[in-house]
């Protein structure tokens, strides 16, 4: 089995965490079963943490972390594992309080996946300020949407996802990830539409669904103007080679040259809501 070294991040940026996957996972072959080799990292957000933790779930891979800065902080995560059962996440979230675990949503599970992908929503939450209510649907809105995704359009039956929160920059990174067929291969066997990685993210966001009876599909172009717009953060969609990077007003799209990734990455990270909050205006 090949040992890959993840690549060191530069910093904590979104974009530093992009380029550490992006250098990292553009060293594998399709599906290859490798060892992760994690220390060089010394800051792991959840834009290269949760797609590693995937890739290693479905490909039979490892890792290496046991002598690692990181060590302490991926175990309490429940690195690459994660947890995937309601019990286990209560029993986890009241030991480990400033920590929010991986966690693995299943299609077959049905009312445990809501009931876990609630309890997410709700602890990153209140995690963030109890005393703020008229954030919680700015907070909720995203994370219903872009899970949805996941077992909506990805035909796939396993889900992905993860947070952290920085009380000390106050802010709070999410990530959602899916290995399915993603977002080309999509319209290609929904819609009959040929089209590239790039093209494709350029459909979803302006709003063109992926189903061939559906003519508007808002849940990801919707959810970026929440998080950008509405609530001022940062957004990042990676679907095969390509990616779209939005930061502030702007949006770049990007071609992520020797990396394909089967399904769909979703990272964003947003400031601490300092005070009440009305999503209604960036709604579609």
């Amino acid at each position: 089995m090949r040992i890959i070294t993840v690549s060191k991040t530069l910093n904590g940026s979104l974009i530093a965490q992009l380029a550490s996957l992006y250098n990292t996972l553009k060293q594998l072959k399709q599906d290859e079963s490798v060892n992760f080799d994690l220390c060089d990292i010394k800051w792991a957000c959840p834009l290269l943490i949760l797609p590693l933790s995937a890739y290693i779930q479905s490909t039979g891979s490892t890792m290496t972390a046991d002598k690692c800065e990181i060590n302490g902080y991926l175990s309490n995560v429940d690195f690459p594992d994660g947890i995937d059962s309601v019990s286990e996440f209560q029993k986890i979230i009241q030991s480990r309080k400033s920590y929010i675990p991986i966690s693995v949503l299943r299609r077959e599970a049905g009312e445990n996946r809501e009931k876990l992908e609630s309890m997410f929503a709700a602890m990153i939450f209140n995690v963030l300020d109890k005393a703020l209510p008229n954030a919680k649907n700015a907070i909720y809105y995203p994370i219903g949407e872009l899970v949805g995704n996941i077992f909506e359009h990805s035909k796939q039956n396993t889900g992905y996802i993860f947070g952290q929160t920085y009380p000390r920059k106050d802010y709070l990174d999410i990530c959602i990830v899916d290995r399915g067929r993603g977002l080309q291969k999509a319209y290609q066997e929904e819609k009959k539409l040929i089209i590239s990685d790039e093209e494709s993210i350029k459909e979803v966001m302006k709003g063109n669904s992926v189903k061939p009876n559906k003519e508007r599909g808002y849940g990801v172009r919707t959810s970026r103007n929440v998080v950008c717009d509405g609530l001022g953060g940062q957004f990042i969609l990676i679907s095969g080679s390509a990616a779209l990077i939005s930061v502030k007003n702007r949006n770049q799209l990007v071609n992520l040259n020797g990396f394909y990734w089967p399904g769909v990455i979703i990272a964003y990270r947003i400031p601490k809501p300092h005070k009440p909050l009305d999503i209604t205006p960036f709604l579609e």
